[in-house]
């Protein structure tokens, strides 16, 4: 066991000589985001009605927007701006493969939670966002999946893979809404699993268009409420 840490330390400092790490907010060397930087990212939770982007309290779907969403609730930790922190460190993860970036996000949920532990009490498990095998072969990993795991034991609720993508698609960043749309509709099929109320994950949620087909395709099954739960909203 001695020698494997060793092994392990000597790599990780081979791996800082070789490929230095530096804060994406201040450019100061040494972790993805340093302490100051980290300290400035709000915590607090951005609930907004999934369709129209009406703020409330806890990211219900407003009235008038219920008809048109297969989502019932829409949280996320922080907002999403392409060239804010939150932002880079999403760039980073899905493209540039830096897994551990995923302590980062552990660290935000860790710190939403302390504000927010309510606002998902009534989950009875949680779902991640599939990856297609030949992107989840790219990437070597499923962000949403990781985030999932990070959140099933941070509130004691089992992940479940229940959803899978079957059809390959385009990157949804590169996209406008419509064709956002529909690029994921019918790209979704799902395991046959009863829950009463699920928490859908993903890193980041823009128009909603990936988060309200996989909603789609679970309330399908028979699941009664789905809210949808993201890193970052747009």
């Amino acid at each position: 066991m001695a020698t494997k840490t060793a092994v392990s330390k000597i790599l990780q400092i081979s791996k800082d000589c070789l490929f230095p790490i530096f804060c994406l907010g201040c450019d100061k060397e040494g972790e993805w985001v340093c302490a100051d930087c980290f300290g400035k990212i709000d915590l607090r939770g951005v609930f907004y009605c999934p369709v129209c982007y009406r703020p409330n309290g806890n990211g219900a779907c407003c009235a008038v927007c219920q008809p048109q969403s297969c989502l019932d609730r829409a949280v996320a930790i922080a907002v999403y701006q392409e060239e804010n922190l939150v932002g880079k460190l999403i760039k980073a993860l899905k493209y540039n493969y830096a897994e551990e970036i995923i302590a980062v996000f552990a660290k935000m949920i860790d710190g939403f939670l302390i504000h927010q532990l309510g606002v998902l009490s009534e989950i009875d498990l949680i779902v991640p966002v599939p990856l297609h095998r030949r992107r989840f072969a790219e990437r070597g990993f499923n962000q949403a999946r990781l985030l999932a795991d990070i959140l099933g034991q941070k509130i004691g609720r089992p992940v479940v893979d229940l959803l899978k993508r079957d059809r390959y698609t385009l990157q949804q960043a590169k996209l406008s809404r419509e064709e956002r749309q529909l690029n994921v509709h019918h790209a979704f099929v799902n395991s046959d699993f009863r829950a009463n109320a699920v928490l859908l994950v993903d890193d980041v949620f823009t128009t909603g268009a990936t988060m309200q087909e996989c909603a789609r395709v679970l309330k399908s099954s028979g699941v009664k409420r789905v809210i949808g739960f993201s890193v970052a909203r747009g």
